[in-house]
């Protein structure tokens, strides 16, 4: 079995600009079938936190700037990780929980594969959340566009690091005393050349 990031299956849940029906990772996907390797799709934890598909929570700062929105959006970016780190803890904990019953069952865990830059799921790589935040706040609702998210609230602001969502199955699974391998797909590499994770059946 392998553990893999929501979008690495289903594009929608992906930022404004960053859902494109090529952007299925195909190539991970295909190698791991192809090797006999089960799947399992971990739920986004963007989609659980952050209202939904439009992750609603978020659109507060979209196109804040010159608004009355703007210092409250940039008020409440604390308060917002805050209950993004507990919402995450809980589904970690689910997670952790399927991997223990595989496991149990005697099903070997080859890895789990996350999000290069994203703040969420990034294993090597993820996003300044509040900075990114602070873009979308700063930018007047006019000039908003796919190009603006994608451009300079992205990958502007992707640096080395872990997404929140990772650091919390890192965590559960040391409590758990799962050795469990982590590894990154990255979208912004060319097809069949994003950091591919590992070779099936691939040992720790």
């Amino acid at each position: 079995m392998v553990f893999l990031s929501h979008c690495l299956l289903n594009h929608n849940v992906r930022y404004l600009g960053g859902a494109d029906p090529q952007a299925g990772a195909r190539d991970l996907v295909d190698g791991y079938l192809a090797a006999g390797v089960g799947i399992c799709q971990m739920p986004c934890p963007e989609q659980r936190a952050w209202g939904g598909v439009l992750k609603r929570r978020m659109l507060l700062a979209y196109g804040a700037g010159g608004s009355w929105r703007a210092p409250v959006v940039r008020g409440l970016v604390g308060l917002f990780v805050t209950y993004t780190r507990l919402v995450y803890a809980r589904l970690a904990r689910e997670v952790a929980a399927q991997v223990a019953d595989y496991r149990d069952s005697g099903v070997d865990v080859v890895g789990v594969v996350g999000i290069a830059g994203s703040p969420s799921c990034g294993v090597e790589t993820t996003l300044d959340l509040p900075a990114a935040v602070d873009v979308l706040c700063r930018c007047p609702l006019a000039r908003l566009d796919e190009r603006v998210v994608r451009n300079e609230a992205v990958e502007a602001h992707t640096l080395p690091g872990q997404g929140l969502f990772v650091t919390a199955l890192q965590r559960e699974f040391t409590r758990r005393g799962l050795g469990v391998r982590f590894d990154e797909y990255d979208f912004a590499a060319s097809p069949g050349s994003g950091s591919a994770p590992m070779s099936p059946g691939q040992e720790e």
